[in-house]
């Protein structure tokens, strides 16, 4: 399968995006990642504290990150909201004190109509 270079980008960022709130938040994860033919699904799921407010944490800027997080250039608040910018389809749950779900969705054409 040949993708365009946007598309790619795309994933590489949602993915990238996903692997370092995973990193940085949780005490295990995984990213699952599957190509269609219509579209790229990627799902994050980790354990760990899980998010109290979801609408609070989807806000740019907002960021629970500790001083070494920060320390490496990580934490800005802008995770989550960039994974949603550069999803088609985005969806998050969490449990506090279990972890968080994501999925996200890259469509590769205009037939996409969900999963």
């Amino acid at each position: 399968m040949k993708l365009s270079s946007e598309i790619i980008r795309r994933v590489a960022l949602v993915s990238y995006e996903s692997e370092i709130n995973i990193v940085s938040y949780a005490r295990k994860g995984f990213i699952y990642l599957q190509v269609k033919p219509d579209y790229v699904l990627i799902e994050a799921i980790d354990e760990g504290d899980g998010i109290p407010d979801i609408e609070l944490a989807m806000q740019q800027g907002w960021s629970t990150a500790s001083q070494r997080i920060r320390e490496m250039g990580f934490g800005a608040g802008m995770g989550l909201c960039n994974i949603k910018n550069f999803s088609d389809f985005f969806r998050i749950s969490s449990d506090v004190g279990k972890g968080t779900q994501l999925k996200m969705v890259i469509k590769l054409d205009k037939i996409f109509d969900g999963i």
